[in-house]
């Protein structure tokens, strides 16, 4: 279908297949002075809801004119909902793009799995679309984006070379990747947004990694953006920006000169926010509970200034930063206050470090107020410091500084300073008319126990969950259960038994004790009746209406054996797979038995073990019941995996391994009691990682 004339759909859905290409679609619009009001219709491409993963081709494509302006409607089920390229003057209004695609994610809640983590650090060939969108824009000047929706996939709004644009009062929350992304876009205005739970990479108290996910990012020479209200919590990053591969090559440019203000960036599993090799003005932000509130590595003329960081575990921490102010700011009961440092013996490797001075050097650091700080000032191999007239409350001084610290100003510093305000920090920002309060509501869940995970992105609160708080000594199973206000009841249960109750109401608390089988094959299936709810693929069920939801976990009780073989050019894998089969079915280097396949591979480096030019064999035996499964592998370079003799899954081309993805391969295929794996892998280099897994696939009643 092409639209070249202003027109309004009718409302209705219309169901389109996906294409395998996304450069077309099953709508195109193409002209000038255009509106196209959908009217509430709902393009749908993929029915298999289940399956985001395995989304394809583009919803909406708007091809070429100026001055066209697309609004309520909704795009679901595609890889990319709407994409244009070239529009002057495009306004999406009061659109919904969630729930298109998204990985199937292979980290678990008790082990990250490396083959999840993203790239977002080239965008020259469109690269970022391998990972879909809600909304992808290339070359679109003086866009206007408002009032639109994308949850529930993988990145929400994605620009590149788009300049002097408006992005306010949508949500793009609740995302595997990105909420919002640029790639060599400048002077576009970003306020008033609910960019909140962009996350992946994610266990609380197991680890904490990000993998690249990010509320925004922000990348390659990107300049003079403001990014103002907005609501960034909860995302792998909260604020992600580097200066991009043009200056790491060259060491000209950045990111510079972005407006940084009045954002909450709080409860990042890694940095609230991160800025290098650039330089910004990061002001009145709230920073709370995230592992570093500002990585600035090779910031320089930098201003971080008003902001209210709490409970991180580094408030600010920058390595070779120079020229930077750092003033006026609030800490309380971060574990570290500043850290500033320089490593001299760093190599000169890429272009930046050849080209520019980056001694660390050059702080203002006056006028902030520590509160129950651990540790305030932390640095080393940094000169020319000026810390002055801070005040320091709720303990003791305490610096860690050494001989490496030169031309240090330490002056009027204890619980008695009044820290003065210099009103110039802050600008002349106007809030747009109409702007939503974007912050998260009183009374919603905040916090990082709150970054829940599943297999698909991180939960939403919009549909009902038993979410294990954990298992003790006994295999008693202690639950949180969450989502909107109803009842609850159990249904069945099976690998599991003694709930403390058979029915209640949301939220509240279950306990189950689990089965002492050595099979761990739990499902405890429950009935919700309540508010109206959206389910964790986007289908709508009413209030009132019962929906059916499981608490699902299953673990082999696996037997490793893994055995160690060293190869060389005469057993080469890919130049002489006849002798380096030959090698694999004779003597080991090595041999390790075990229950965890991933640990086993990692422990067993060392001693006549390199972590290059090897190759492993393990070996386990199964009793499976009958069903139907996702069996998955992410292994260091090449790996092929055989059932009961037979090869299952290869992935042996090391030229084709370019993206962390590609690291993984799975398929889905019956199983029924007795079988034996083998997997065979080898890697070149020393990347390492082995992950097996064997998980039911469940379809929703």
């Amino acid at each position: 279908m092409l639209i070249n004339h202003s027109v309004t759909i009718k409302k209705k859905l219309y169901h389109f297949e996906g294409g395998d290409s996304l450069s077309t679609a099953p709508i195109t619009i193409d002209g000038n002075n255009i509106t196209v009001d959908f009217n509430g219709a709902v393009i749908e491409g993929s029915t298999d809801y289940e399956n985001p993963d395995k989304f394809k081709g583009t919803g909406i494509i708007i091809k070429s004119g100026r001055n066209i302006t697309l609004k309520n409607l909704t795009v679901k089920g595609f890889k990319v909902g709407v994409l244009a390229r070239g529009i002057e003057a495009l306004r999406i209004i009061n659109g919904d793009f969630g729930y298109n695609f998204r990985q199937h994610l292979n980290s678990t809640r008790k082990a990250e799995d490396l083959a999840d983590w993203q790239s977002y650090h080239h965008n020259e060939k469109d690269e970022w679309l391998r990972f879909g969108a809600g909304i992808y824009l290339r070359d679109c000047n003086s866009a206007d984006i408002h009032d639109n929706t994308v949850t529930g996939g993988q990145c929400g709004l994605m620009m590149t070379n788009c300049h002097n644009g408006l992005v306010y009062n949508n949500n793009f929350s609740f995302n595997s990747g990105i909420g919002i992304g640029m790639y060599r876009s400048s002077g576009n205005q970003v306020l008033n947004n609910k960019i909140d739970w962009n996350v992946r990479g994610f266990s609380l108290g197991v680890y904490y990694r990000g993998q690249d996910s990010a509320g925004i990012l922000i990348f390659e020479q990107c300049d003079n953006n403001t990014f103002a209200y907005n609501s960034v919590t909860h995302s792998g990053d909260g604020f992600f920006l580097w200066a991009g591969q043009t200056s790491m090559d060259t060491g000209e440019g950045g990111c510079n000169d972005n407006l940084v203000f009045g954002n909450d960036f709080s409860y990042a599993p890694t940095n609230g926010v991160e800025i290098t090799f650039s330089r910004n003005q990061i002001i009145n932000n709230i920073i709370h509970d995230c592992w570093h509130g500002v990585w600035g590595g090779f910031s320089y003329n930098t201003v971080i200034a008003n902001n209210d960081f709490a409970a991180n575990l580094s408030a600010i921490a920058i390595e070779h930063g120079s020229n930077n102010i750092i003033d006026q700011n609030t800490f309380n009961g971060d574990k570290a206050g500043l850290e500033l440092w320089s490593n001299p013996k760093r190599p000169k490797d890429i272009g930046y470090l050849q080209k520019r001075d980056t001694r660390s050097m050059n702080y203002s650091i006056k006028n902030n107020a520590f509160t129950n700080v651990k540790n305030i000032f932390s640095i080393y191999n940094t000169s020319q410091i000026n810390i002055s007239n801070n005040r320091v409350s709720g303990g003791t001084i305490q610096q860690k500084m050494d001989s490496t610290v030169k031309d240090l100003v330490f002056d009027k510093v204890g619980d008695q300073v009044k820290p003065v305000t210099d009103s110039s920090y802050f600008p002349h920002l106007k809030r747009i008319p109409g702007g939503q309060n974007a912050m998260l509501p009183a009374g919603h869940p905040k916090g990082k126990k709150y970054i829940m995970m599943t297999e698909w992105g991180p939960y939403s609160f919009n549909y009902p969950i038993a979410w294990l708080e954990k298992t003790d000594s006994t295999g008693k199973m202690y639950f949180d259960l969450l989502g909107p206000a109803g009842d609850w009841k159990i249904i069945k249960i099976r690998g599991a038994s003694a709930p403390s109750a058979s029915s209640g109401k949301f939220p509240g608390t279950l306990t189950l004790q689990k089965d002492t089988a050595e099979l761990t094959d739990i499902d405890v299936e429950m009935e919700y009746k309540g508010e109206g709810i959206v389910s964790p693929f986007g289908v709508k069920n009413a209030a009132g209406y019962p929906y059916i939801f499981h608490y699902r976990e299953f673990e082999l009780p696996w037997r490793w054996q893994t055995k160690w073989f060293a190869f060389d050019t005469t057993n080469d894998p890919l130049k002489n797979e006849a002798k380096f089969k030959t090698l694999l079915f004779g003597r080991p280097v090595k041999i390790i038995k075990g229950p965890d396949l991933n640990k086993l591979f990692g422990s067993g480096f060392g001693k006549n073990i390199p972590k290059e030019k090897i190759a492993t064999v393990s070996t386990s035996d199964i009793n499976i019941p009958d069903g139907l499964y996702r069996v998955g592998i992410s292994a260091s370079e090449m790996v092929r995996v055989y059932l009961d003799d037979k090869l299952v899954i290869e992935n042996w081309n090391p030229a084709k391994l370019i993206y962390d993805a590609d690291y993984h391969r799975d398929t889905v295929i019956p199983l029924r009691g007795k079988h034996s794996i083998r997997i065979e892998q080898a890697q070149y280099g020393d990347y390492g990682m082995l992950n097996f897994s064997i998980q039911p696939v469940y379809k929703s009643k």
